[in-house]
Parts: structure tokens; sequence; C-alpha cells
């Protein structure tokens, strides 16, 4: 893996601008509007600079404008609390993606960060297996904990893409992440 594409990255994802919080605004809507930055700094590296093909849900575009050299202006019509999950992935052999949600435990809401990699096909569907990078409870939640939980997985990850080979990042989940389900 290219040793300067992963410090571009690692920058990229570590000068992650804050967020305004708007009156009204919940944890819910500043956590998402945090890892709609994230996100789309990863996907403006990766996609854009780099030419890995990635598709990002929900799309870009509808998550913010790009204004050039690495800023992205988050749209204010967005309504964040109600995006529950981002996803940033694609498909070499196999399916993959990093998945950032929100959702409720016994009463709690909580946050966390998997890869969801296509194990196998079963008709024609499928089926994907989670690997846990980083969950957290709302309240506690920081987005520079979660950069520093992913950047763990980063070099697999950049290494799947750049050999277009599954092997790296499927090996490095199965070995270091916690498997949470399908």
């Amino acid at each position: 893996m290219p040793d300067g594409l992963f410090k571009a990255v690692d920058a990229d994802i570590a000068t992650i601008p804050s967020v305004t919080v708007a009156k009204g605004d919940t944890d819910r809507d500043r956590i998402m509007k945090l890892l709609a930055h994230a996100y789309l700094r990863l996907w403006t590296r990766l996609a854009l600079e780099s030419g890995f093909r990635l598709r990002l849900s929900p799309m870009q575009f509808v998550l913010g404008s790009y204004e050039g050299q690495m800023k992205w202006h988050l749209n204010e019509s967005v309504d964040f609390k109600r995006i529950a999950q981002l996803e940033l992935g694609g498909k070499f052999k196999k399916k993959h993606g990093l998945i950032a949600e929100t959702y409720e435990l016994k009463g709690e809401d909580r946050v966390r960060l998997f890869f969801a990699l296509e194990e196998e096909e079963i008709k024609n569907r499928p089926v994907l297996v989670n690997y846990l990078v980083y969950d957290v409870a709302m309240n506690e939640f920081d987005v520079k904990a979660a950069v520093e939980a992913l950047k763990q997985a980063l070099p697999a990850w950049l290494e799947t893409m750049t050999s277009a080979d599954d092997a790296p990042l499927w090996d490095f989940c199965r070995e270091k992440l916690e498997c949470v389900g399908i």
C-alpha cells in the first residue's frame, strides 16, 4: 500500500472541522454531521483523488457540496437526525463497506462503525458479516476516538483497494475485529 496515500487519508480525517450545532439540534444531528464530514473526506480522497470505485450512501452530493481542497459544506436542508446510517463501500470480488450508524440498545442510544463484508451469496444475494470497529453510547461519542479506532484497519482497507484484492481487509477483520453478526 502506498505510504503517501495512508498519510493523506490520515491527515484528512484528523482535520475534520467542528460542527455548528443549531438550536434544536440533537446529539444524533451533531454526530451524523461529524460522521458525514469524515465520510465525505474519505470518499473525496479515495474515490476522486485516488480513483477507487467507491459508493457513498446517502450520495455525497445529497450530504453536501464540495468546495475544493478537501473542504465540504454540509447541505443545510438535510435533516441529519433522520439519517440512521452512512456507508462507504465498493466491490472487487466481494462487496465491502464501512458503515456508521446510530441505533438503540436496551433504551440507550448508541453509535458504531463497522465493516460489512460479503462472505458468500445465497440465492444471488450477498450475505454480509459485520466486524466492529467502534461502538459507544451516543452521549460519549468522540469523532477523534472513532477515527483512532478506524486507523488500525485503514492500512488493510487501503491495501484491498490498491490491489483490488479482498484478502487484506477480510483477513484483518477476521483476525483483529469482533464479529458482531450478519
